[in-house]
């Protein structure tokens, strides 16, 4: 599992997840994941290459938007695989990190949600 972080402005950074979000996926990304959430106010993350998620995977994106709803930010998911998104909509992660179909409206509903 890879993971890139990228600040696309103030408060806001983008990671990027490539490969299984298993246990040993989430175990090589959790520090930097973990780092990314503590830096952003609004975290958006790309799920384009991540075909698989495991419940420590689900745990890790929990636990990423908890600390940021904490400091008044948010987590915006998109381009999820099919697969992914089930998981995460049958587990209902949905009802509490919001998920979108592309990057442009991860972008929008963040701009949204930050006011500007």
């Amino acid at each position: 599992m890879k993971i890139e972080s990228k600040p696309l402005g103030p408060g806001l950074v983008l990671v990027s997840l490539d490969g299984r979000l298993d246990i040993a996926g989430a175990a090589q990304v959790e520090p930097q994941f973990k780092a990314a959430c503590d830096e952003a106010a609004l975290l958006l993350v790309d799920l384009s290459r991540t075909p698989f998620m495991a419940s420590i995977g689900i745990r890790l994106l929990l636990a990423g938007a908890k600390g940021l709803r904490r400091k008044g930010g948010a987590m915006h998911l998109f381009a999820c695989d099919p697969q992914v998104e089930k998981v995460l909509v049958t587990t209902g992660v949905d009802q509490l990190v919001a998920i979108h179909a592309t990057r442009d409206e991860a972008l929008a509903a963040a701009g949204a949600a930050s006011g500007t």
